[in-house]
């Protein structure tokens, strides 16, 4: 297993495992540990510098969240994208937050519109010049807006768990997944419009089916596409 070329971590304002999971996280995030990547207890207490106890603590809490898969007396490693989980990542999102906007647009005030309107639109033109990296980007900014400013503070808490745990393999396989542009043109429009007329039914809608929830009639969108890089 390599190990991260940078300074060795310090170890020292919070509990062991915090630090250890703060640690191995920032390696997955910025790809020193690769999706697939078999994570070996003895070479993360040398990089570490602590037991193995607090290690194994941090990689179960990164099971949790989604990053790192534990078979026990197997194997620990890095989650792999796979189109399958991927998409199922992105309709557990639509209906997660879904549910935060339609909550959050009728309590939105004249202060807060304008932020999150701004963060739609730099989605739609990132759709609109279909660049995939811009958009995960713009629509993680909307996500985050929205979830700052919904006024139910245990969905607020459920919404962010959701994206934190479940954005990391949407976010690998931004290369390689080819959304349907049409699709997310209409729907971040939609969206958009419903932001202006405060209709928070027509904002969920919109919402979900970008996130490729099923439609209640016949006609269905045509699905992302997948590529090998």
């Amino acid at each position: 297993m390599p190990i991260p070329t940078s300074s060795k971590p310090e170890l020292k304002r919070r509990l062991l495992k915090d630090e250890a999971y703060d640690a191995i996280r920032r390696a997955i995030m910025d790809g020193s540990f690769q999706p697939g990547e078999h994570l070996d207890d003895v070479a993360l207490q040398e990089w570490l510098g602590i037991s193995r106890t607090p290690i194994r603590d941090a990689l179960m809490n990164l099971q949790r969240d989604g990053l790192v898969e534990i078979v026990p007396q197997a194997h620990t490693k890095v989650v792999d994208a796979h189109p399958e989980v991927v998409e199922a990542n992105i309709q557990t999102l639509g209906v997660v937050l879904g549910g935060v906007v339609r909550v959050t647009v009728p309590a939105l005030d004249a202060s807060a519109h304008p932020a999150l309107t701004a963060a739609t639109r730099v989605a739609r033109d990132a759709v609109a010049s279909r660049n995939r990296r811009a958009h995960v980007d713009a629509a993680l900014e909307v996500y985050s807006a929205i979830i700052d400013l919904c006024p139910n503070a245990v969905l607020k808490g459920v919404a962010q768990e959701t994206v934190t745990r479940l954005v990391f393999q949407v976010q690998l396989t931004i290369d390689t997944r080819e959304p349907n542009w049409d699709l997310l043109a209409d729907c971040w429009q939609r969206f958009d419009a419903a932001l202006a007329d405060h209709d928070p039914i027509a904002a969920e809608l919109a919402f979900e089916e970008m996130h490729r929830l099923p439609l209640p009639y016949d006609t269905q969108w045509a699905p992302a596409t997948w590529t090998t890089k």
